[in-house]
Protein backbone atom coordinates (compact mmCIF):
# COMPACT_ATOMS: atom_id res chain seq x y z
CA UNK A 1 0.00 0.00 0.00
CA UNK A 2 2.82 2.38 0.90
CA UNK A 3 4.57 1.76 -2.40
CA UNK A 4 1.38 2.45 -4.37
CA UNK A 5 0.70 5.63 -2.40
CA UNK A 6 4.26 6.84 -2.99
CA UNK A 7 3.90 6.17 -6.71
CA UNK A 8 0.67 8.19 -6.86
CA UNK A 9 2.18 11.08 -4.89
CA UNK A 10 5.10 11.27 -7.32
CA UNK A 11 2.75 11.18 -10.31
CA UNK A 12 2.22 14.96 -10.20
CA UNK A 13 5.77 15.56 -11.43
CA UNK A 14 6.89 12.13 -12.72
CA UNK A 15 4.23 11.85 -15.45
CA UNK A 16 5.13 15.25 -16.94
CA UNK A 17 8.79 14.27 -16.56
CA UNK A 18 8.26 11.09 -18.57
CA UNK A 19 6.45 13.04 -21.30
CA UNK A 20 9.30 15.57 -21.49
CA UNK A 21 11.84 12.72 -21.76
CA UNK A 22 9.87 11.28 -24.68
CA UNK A 23 9.62 14.67 -26.38
CA UNK A 24 13.43 15.03 -26.17
CA UNK A 25 14.01 11.77 -28.02
CA UNK A 26 14.78 13.34 -31.44
CA UNK A 27 17.79 15.04 -29.81
CA UNK A 28 18.62 12.88 -26.80
CA UNK A 29 17.47 9.42 -25.77
CA UNK A 30 17.24 9.26 -21.99
CA UNK A 31 17.10 5.72 -20.60
CA UNK A 32 16.05 4.86 -17.06
CA UNK A 33 17.12 1.75 -15.18
CA UNK A 34 18.79 0.04 -12.25
CA UNK A 35 21.07 -2.94 -11.60
CA UNK A 36 20.47 -6.48 -10.29
CA UNK A 37 21.25 -5.39 -6.75
CA UNK A 38 20.05 -8.31 -4.59
CA UNK A 39 22.78 -10.88 -5.47
CA UNK A 40 26.43 -9.86 -5.54
CA UNK A 41 27.35 -11.84 -8.65
CA UNK A 42 24.69 -10.19 -10.81
CA UNK A 43 25.19 -6.79 -9.16
CA UNK A 44 28.92 -6.76 -9.92
CA UNK A 45 28.62 -8.27 -13.39
CA UNK A 46 25.85 -5.95 -14.54
CA UNK A 47 27.72 -2.88 -13.29
CA UNK A 48 31.02 -4.05 -14.78
CA UNK A 49 29.48 -4.76 -18.16
CA UNK A 50 27.68 -1.41 -18.31
CA UNK A 51 30.85 0.41 -17.25
CA UNK A 52 32.86 -1.31 -19.99
CA UNK A 53 30.14 -0.66 -22.58
CA UNK A 54 29.75 3.04 -21.84
CA UNK A 55 32.19 4.11 -24.58
CA UNK A 56 30.21 2.17 -27.17
CA UNK A 57 27.05 4.04 -26.24
CA UNK A 58 25.83 6.71 -28.62
CA UNK A 59 26.68 10.30 -27.59
CA UNK A 60 22.99 11.01 -28.01
CA UNK A 61 22.05 8.49 -25.27
CA UNK A 62 21.96 9.38 -21.58
CA UNK A 63 21.52 6.61 -18.99
CA UNK A 64 20.14 7.45 -15.54
CA UNK A 65 19.88 4.96 -12.68
CA UNK A 66 18.25 4.37 -9.32
CA UNK A 67 19.11 2.03 -6.47
CA UNK A 68 17.11 1.01 -3.41
CA UNK A 69 18.18 1.93 0.11
CA UNK A 70 19.41 -1.63 0.74
CA UNK A 71 21.62 -3.66 -1.61
CA UNK A 72 23.65 -6.84 -1.17
CA UNK A 73 26.96 -4.99 -0.68
CA UNK A 74 27.24 -1.48 0.70
CA UNK A 75 30.75 -0.82 -0.61
CA UNK A 76 29.96 -1.90 -4.16
CA UNK A 77 26.91 0.32 -3.93
CA UNK A 78 29.23 3.19 -2.96
CA UNK A 79 31.42 2.44 -5.99
CA UNK A 80 28.36 2.47 -8.25
CA UNK A 81 26.97 5.71 -6.85
CA UNK A 82 30.20 7.61 -7.35
CA UNK A 83 30.78 6.35 -10.90
CA UNK A 84 27.25 6.29 -12.34
CA UNK A 85 24.47 8.92 -12.34
CA UNK A 86 22.39 7.27 -9.59
CA UNK A 87 19.55 9.39 -8.16
CA UNK A 88 16.48 8.59 -6.06
CA UNK A 89 14.23 10.71 -8.31
CA UNK A 90 14.94 8.37 -11.24
CA UNK A 91 12.85 5.61 -9.63
CA UNK A 92 9.43 7.33 -10.01
CA UNK A 93 10.31 8.27 -13.59
CA UNK A 94 11.37 4.68 -14.25
CA UNK A 95 8.13 3.26 -12.85
CA UNK A 96 5.81 5.71 -14.64
CA UNK A 97 7.70 5.22 -17.91
CA UNK A 98 6.86 1.52 -17.62
CA UNK A 99 3.22 2.22 -16.78
CA UNK A 100 2.57 4.69 -19.61
CA UNK A 101 2.51 2.80 -22.94
CA UNK A 102 5.24 3.48 -25.50
CA UNK A 103 8.25 3.83 -23.19
CA UNK A 104 10.27 0.72 -24.10
CA UNK A 105 13.03 2.74 -25.80
CA UNK A 106 13.60 4.64 -22.54
CA UNK A 107 13.92 1.47 -20.42
CA UNK A 108 17.51 0.52 -19.55
CA UNK A 109 17.53 -3.23 -18.69
CA UNK A 110 20.01 -4.32 -16.04
CA UNK A 111 21.15 -7.30 -18.12
CA UNK A 112 20.00 -9.09 -21.24
CA UNK A 113 22.58 -11.92 -21.10
CA UNK A 114 22.11 -13.38 -17.62
CA UNK A 115 25.26 -11.50 -16.55
CA UNK A 116 27.35 -13.45 -19.08
CA UNK A 117 29.84 -11.28 -20.98
CA UNK A 118 29.08 -12.80 -24.37
CA UNK A 119 30.27 -9.65 -26.17
CA UNK A 120 33.69 -9.57 -24.49
CA UNK A 121 33.06 -6.12 -23.02
CA UNK A 122 35.31 -6.64 -20.00
CA UNK A 123 38.34 -7.67 -22.02
CA UNK A 124 37.82 -4.99 -24.67
CA UNK A 125 37.29 -2.25 -22.06
CA UNK A 126 40.42 -0.44 -20.90
CA UNK A 127 39.59 -0.42 -17.18
CA UNK A 128 36.90 -0.92 -14.60
CA UNK A 129 35.53 1.04 -11.65
CA UNK A 130 38.56 2.59 -9.90
CA UNK A 131 39.36 2.38 -6.21
CA UNK A 132 40.48 5.53 -4.41
CA UNK A 133 44.13 5.63 -3.28
CA UNK A 134 43.06 5.57 0.35
CA UNK A 135 40.95 2.47 -0.32
CA UNK A 136 43.91 0.66 -1.85
CA UNK A 137 46.00 1.57 1.17
CA UNK A 138 43.23 0.40 3.50
CA UNK A 139 43.13 -3.01 1.80
CA UNK A 140 46.92 -3.40 1.90
CA UNK A 141 47.01 -2.32 5.54
CA UNK A 142 44.62 -5.13 6.46
CA UNK A 143 46.75 -7.67 4.59
CA UNK A 144 49.86 -6.41 6.39
CA UNK A 145 48.11 -6.99 9.70
CA UNK A 146 47.81 -10.67 8.75
CA UNK A 147 51.58 -10.86 8.11
CA UNK A 148 51.51 -10.22 4.36
CA UNK A 149 54.29 -8.15 2.81
CA UNK A 150 53.89 -5.82 -0.14
CA UNK A 151 54.27 -7.65 -3.44
CA UNK A 152 53.55 -11.14 -2.11
CA UNK A 153 50.87 -12.96 -4.14
CA UNK A 154 47.57 -13.85 -2.55
CA UNK A 155 44.76 -16.07 -3.77
CA UNK A 156 41.07 -15.85 -2.92
CA UNK A 157 39.39 -19.23 -2.36
CA UNK A 158 35.59 -19.35 -2.40
CA UNK A 159 33.88 -22.67 -1.73
CA UNK A 160 30.10 -22.61 -1.94
CA UNK A 161 28.01 -24.25 0.76
CA UNK A 162 24.39 -23.83 1.83
CA UNK A 163 24.99 -21.46 4.75
CA UNK A 164 24.88 -18.12 2.91
CA UNK A 165 21.68 -18.56 0.93
CA UNK A 166 19.89 -19.94 3.98
CA UNK A 167 20.59 -16.57 5.64
CA UNK A 168 19.70 -14.51 2.54
CA UNK A 169 17.19 -11.74 3.30
CA UNK A 170 17.15 -9.79 0.03
CA UNK A 171 15.50 -12.47 -2.10
CA UNK A 172 12.00 -13.86 -1.87
CA UNK A 173 13.05 -17.45 -2.36
CA UNK A 174 13.61 -19.31 0.91
CA UNK A 175 14.30 -22.88 -0.26
CA UNK A 176 17.64 -22.96 -2.06
CA UNK A 177 18.08 -26.76 -1.97
CA UNK A 178 17.55 -26.86 -5.73
CA UNK A 179 21.06 -25.35 -5.99
CA UNK A 180 22.74 -27.86 -3.67
CA UNK A 181 24.49 -29.50 -6.65
CA UNK A 182 26.87 -26.53 -6.53
CA UNK A 183 27.94 -27.10 -2.90
CA UNK A 184 31.15 -28.80 -1.78
CA UNK A 185 33.05 -29.47 1.45
CA UNK A 186 35.88 -27.12 2.44
CA UNK A 187 37.73 -30.03 4.10
CA UNK A 188 38.56 -31.53 0.70
CA UNK A 189 40.51 -28.41 -0.26
CA UNK A 190 43.06 -28.63 2.57
CA UNK A 191 45.87 -30.46 0.66
CA UNK A 192 45.53 -28.06 -2.29
CA UNK A 193 45.57 -25.00 -0.02
CA UNK A 194 48.61 -26.33 1.83
CA UNK A 195 50.42 -26.81 -1.49
CA UNK A 196 49.75 -23.21 -2.48
CA UNK A 197 50.86 -21.91 0.91
CA UNK A 198 54.14 -23.83 0.56
CA UNK A 199 54.74 -21.94 -2.70
CA UNK A 200 54.84 -18.72 -0.62
CA UNK A 201 51.32 -17.83 -1.74
CA UNK A 202 48.83 -16.37 0.71
CA UNK A 203 45.44 -18.10 0.62
CA UNK A 204 42.37 -16.20 1.84
CA UNK A 205 39.35 -18.44 2.36
CA UNK A 206 36.52 -16.09 1.40
CA UNK A 207 32.81 -15.98 2.18
CA UNK A 208 30.29 -13.72 3.84
CA UNK A 209 28.67 -16.61 5.69
CA UNK A 210 30.15 -20.12 5.68
CA UNK A 211 29.09 -23.40 7.24
CA UNK A 212 32.40 -24.16 8.98
CA UNK A 213 36.03 -22.98 9.21
CA UNK A 214 38.73 -24.45 7.03
CA UNK A 215 40.57 -27.05 9.16
CA UNK A 216 44.10 -25.83 8.61
CA UNK A 217 46.65 -23.84 10.59
CA UNK A 218 49.27 -22.21 8.41
CA UNK A 219 50.75 -18.70 8.70
CA UNK A 220 49.83 -17.93 5.07
CA UNK A 221 46.25 -19.21 5.25
CA UNK A 222 43.63 -16.75 6.51
CA UNK A 223 40.08 -17.92 7.13
CA UNK A 224 38.63 -14.54 6.18
CA UNK A 225 35.06 -15.91 6.20
CA UNK A 226 35.35 -16.20 10.00
CA UNK A 227 37.60 -13.17 10.55
CA UNK A 228 36.25 -10.41 12.83
CA UNK A 229 37.37 -7.78 10.29
CA UNK A 230 35.28 -9.20 7.45
CA UNK A 231 33.49 -6.32 5.71
CA UNK A 232 31.70 -5.37 2.52
CA UNK A 233 34.75 -3.31 1.58
CA UNK A 234 37.24 -6.18 1.95
CA UNK A 235 34.82 -8.55 0.19
CA UNK A 236 35.23 -6.41 -2.91
CA UNK A 237 38.82 -5.18 -2.59
CA UNK A 238 40.38 -8.60 -1.99
CA UNK A 239 38.64 -10.27 -4.93
CA UNK A 240 39.57 -7.31 -7.14
CA UNK A 241 43.30 -7.50 -6.30
CA UNK A 242 44.08 -11.21 -5.89
CA UNK A 243 46.60 -12.97 -8.12
CA UNK A 244 44.09 -15.76 -8.69
CA UNK A 245 40.48 -16.41 -7.74
CA UNK A 246 39.66 -20.06 -7.03
CA UNK A 247 35.93 -20.65 -6.81
CA UNK A 248 33.19 -23.19 -7.19
CA UNK A 249 31.17 -20.58 -9.11
CA UNK A 250 29.01 -18.69 -6.65
CA UNK A 251 28.73 -14.95 -7.24
CA UNK A 252 31.50 -13.03 -5.46
CA UNK A 253 33.99 -14.48 -7.95
CA UNK A 254 32.43 -12.06 -10.45
CA UNK A 255 34.39 -9.29 -8.72
CA UNK A 256 37.62 -11.00 -9.80
CA UNK A 257 36.14 -11.53 -13.24
CA UNK A 258 35.18 -7.88 -13.68
CA UNK A 259 38.65 -6.80 -12.53
CA UNK A 260 40.21 -9.28 -14.97
CA UNK A 261 41.79 -11.56 -12.38
CA UNK A 262 42.50 -15.14 -13.55
CA UNK A 263 39.98 -17.75 -12.41
CA UNK A 264 40.07 -21.41 -11.47
CA UNK A 265 36.57 -22.89 -11.26
CA UNK A 266 36.46 -26.29 -9.55
CA UNK A 267 33.51 -28.61 -8.86
CA UNK A 268 31.85 -26.36 -11.43
CA UNK A 269 28.50 -27.38 -12.90
CA UNK A 270 27.12 -27.32 -15.46
CA UNK A 271 30.35 -27.15 -17.43
CA UNK A 272 28.44 -25.97 -20.50
CA UNK A 273 28.04 -22.61 -18.70
CA UNK A 274 31.79 -22.06 -18.34
CA UNK A 275 33.28 -18.55 -18.12
CA UNK A 276 34.25 -18.49 -21.78
CA UNK A 277 34.89 -14.72 -21.81
CA UNK A 278 37.63 -14.89 -19.15
CA UNK A 279 41.08 -16.25 -18.41
CA UNK A 280 39.53 -19.22 -16.65
CA UNK A 281 40.29 -22.89 -16.08
CA UNK A 282 37.33 -25.19 -15.38
CA UNK A 283 37.16 -28.61 -13.70
CA UNK A 284 33.65 -29.98 -13.04
CA UNK A 285 32.36 -32.49 -10.56
CA UNK A 286 32.44 -36.05 -11.85
CA UNK A 287 29.14 -37.08 -13.41
CA UNK A 288 28.32 -40.82 -13.44
CA UNK A 289 25.42 -42.72 -14.94
CA UNK A 290 23.78 -44.50 -12.00
CA UNK A 291 22.61 -47.41 -14.15
CA UNK A 292 25.97 -48.28 -15.71
CA UNK A 293 28.53 -46.59 -13.47
CA UNK A 294 30.12 -45.03 -16.55
CA UNK A 295 31.19 -41.36 -16.61
CA UNK A 296 29.36 -38.95 -18.91
CA UNK A 297 31.09 -37.91 -22.11
CA UNK A 298 31.49 -34.23 -22.93
CA UNK A 299 28.54 -34.40 -25.31
CA UNK A 300 26.45 -35.94 -22.53
CA UNK A 301 27.58 -33.18 -20.14
CA UNK A 302 26.28 -30.64 -22.64
CA UNK A 303 22.94 -32.40 -23.17
CA UNK A 304 22.41 -32.76 -19.40
CA UNK A 305 23.36 -29.24 -18.30
CA UNK A 306 20.82 -28.96 -15.52
CA UNK A 307 20.40 -26.05 -13.13
CA UNK A 308 18.54 -27.93 -10.40
CA UNK A 309 19.73 -30.80 -8.24
CA UNK A 310 16.59 -32.87 -8.73
CA UNK A 311 17.02 -32.77 -12.51
CA UNK A 312 20.31 -34.67 -12.27
CA UNK A 313 18.66 -37.24 -10.01
CA UNK A 314 15.70 -37.70 -12.35
CA UNK A 315 18.08 -38.17 -15.28
CA UNK A 316 19.88 -40.95 -13.39
CA UNK A 317 23.09 -38.97 -12.94
CA UNK A 318 25.23 -39.16 -9.81
CA UNK A 319 27.43 -36.19 -8.92
CA UNK A 320 30.78 -36.83 -7.23
CA UNK A 321 32.91 -34.01 -5.82
CA UNK A 322 36.52 -33.73 -6.91
CA UNK A 323 38.85 -35.61 -4.61
CA UNK A 324 41.53 -33.81 -2.55
CA UNK A 325 44.10 -35.18 -5.00
CA UNK A 326 42.19 -33.86 -8.02
CA UNK A 327 41.78 -30.46 -6.38
CA UNK A 328 45.47 -30.28 -5.60
CA UNK A 329 46.35 -31.17 -9.21
CA UNK A 330 44.04 -28.42 -10.50
CA UNK A 331 45.59 -25.85 -8.13
CA UNK A 332 49.09 -26.89 -9.22
CA UNK A 333 48.30 -26.76 -12.92
CA UNK A 334 46.67 -23.32 -12.74
CA UNK A 335 49.35 -21.76 -10.56
CA UNK A 336 52.16 -23.16 -12.71
CA UNK A 337 50.39 -21.83 -15.80
CA UNK A 338 50.26 -18.36 -14.25
CA UNK A 339 53.92 -18.57 -13.26
CA UNK A 340 54.93 -19.73 -16.74
CA UNK A 341 56.37 -23.04 -15.52
CA UNK A 342 53.66 -25.39 -16.80
CA UNK A 343 54.80 -27.87 -19.42
CA UNK A 344 51.88 -28.54 -21.77
CA UNK A 345 52.11 -31.08 -24.56
CA UNK A 346 50.79 -30.95 -28.11
CA UNK A 347 48.31 -33.64 -27.07
CA UNK A 348 47.03 -31.35 -24.28
CA UNK A 349 46.49 -28.51 -26.73
CA UNK A 350 44.76 -30.84 -29.19
CA UNK A 351 42.37 -32.07 -26.50
CA UNK A 352 41.50 -28.49 -25.59
CA UNK A 353 40.73 -27.65 -29.23
CA UNK A 354 38.57 -30.76 -29.50
CA UNK A 355 36.77 -29.76 -26.30
CA UNK A 356 35.85 -26.38 -27.85
CA UNK A 357 34.98 -27.87 -31.23
CA UNK A 358 32.38 -30.12 -29.62
CA UNK A 359 30.89 -27.26 -27.60
CA UNK A 360 30.70 -25.07 -30.72
CA UNK A 361 28.72 -27.74 -32.53
CA UNK A 362 25.63 -27.15 -30.36
CA UNK A 363 22.92 -24.78 -31.53
CA UNK A 364 22.85 -22.57 -28.41
CA UNK A 365 26.60 -21.95 -28.40
CA UNK A 366 26.37 -18.33 -29.55
CA UNK A 367 23.75 -17.53 -26.91
CA UNK A 368 26.13 -18.57 -24.12
CA UNK A 369 29.59 -18.03 -25.59
CA UNK A 370 29.66 -15.14 -28.03
CA UNK A 371 33.22 -13.88 -27.50
CA UNK A 372 35.81 -16.48 -26.43
CA UNK A 373 38.87 -15.59 -24.36
CA UNK A 374 41.95 -17.42 -25.71
CA UNK A 375 42.80 -18.56 -22.16
CA UNK A 376 39.42 -20.06 -21.30
CA UNK A 377 39.74 -23.84 -21.05
CA UNK A 378 39.00 -27.10 -19.31
CA UNK A 379 41.89 -28.16 -17.07
CA UNK A 380 44.55 -30.03 -19.02
CA UNK A 381 45.25 -32.56 -16.27
CA UNK A 382 41.53 -33.20 -15.87
CA UNK A 383 40.94 -33.58 -19.61
CA UNK A 384 43.87 -35.98 -19.80
CA UNK A 385 42.42 -38.08 -16.97
CA UNK A 386 39.04 -38.46 -18.74
CA UNK A 387 40.48 -40.61 -21.51
CA UNK A 388 39.83 -40.55 -25.24
CA UNK A 389 36.19 -41.59 -24.91
CA UNK A 390 35.28 -38.33 -23.16
CA UNK A 391 35.82 -36.28 -26.33
CA UNK A 392 34.43 -38.81 -28.78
Amino acid sequence: MGTTLSLLLHAVWAIPGVLIIRCLRPWRTIRLGTFSYSRIGHFVADVGHQWSARRQRSVHTIDLYWLPTTTCNTFWETMVRRNFPVHAWVHPLYRWNRIIPGGAVHDRPSSTTGSRDIHGLLEKGSNTLPFLPEEDERGKAWLRQQGWRDGEPFVCLLVRDSAFLKADTLNDRRDWNYHSYRDSDIDAYVPAVEWLAEQDVWVLRMGKIAAKPIPIRHPRVVDYAFHPDRSDFLDIWLFAHCRLCISTGCGPDMVSDVYRRPLLLVNFLPLKYMFSWSQATHIPKTLIWKRTGLPLTWREHICHSYLETEQYDRAGIKMIDLTPEELRASFQETWQRLEGSLVETDADRLRNRRFWDILRSYCDFEDLHGWIHPESRAGSVWLRSQGEAFLS
